[in-house]
């Protein structure tokens, strides 16, 4: 017979369950790091070159800097 130790505990444990209503909750930088959605350009970056680097991945601007009605994409 061999026993099934119990799961142990995380931090996930800890939060509230979710209402079945609620939506679900997709992190905009996930999609662009997928290709599912166009990555964002603060309206505040004016250099071209920043903006390309931007768009093609390889600078990453962490989602609180881009305000969602301020965002552009050139």
């Amino acid at each position: 017979m061999t026993a099934i130790l119990p799961e142990r505990p995380t931090v996930l444990d800890e939060l509230p369950p979710m209402p079945a209503t609620a939506p679900p909750v997709i992190l905009p930088g996930l999609l662009s790091a997928v290709g599912l959605t166009e990555r964002r350009v603060p309206a505040w970056i004016t250099d071209p070159d920043l903006i390309q680097s931007i768009l093609a991945g390889h600078v990453d601007i962490p989602d609180e800097l881009i305000p969602q009605e301020a965002s552009c994409t050139p």
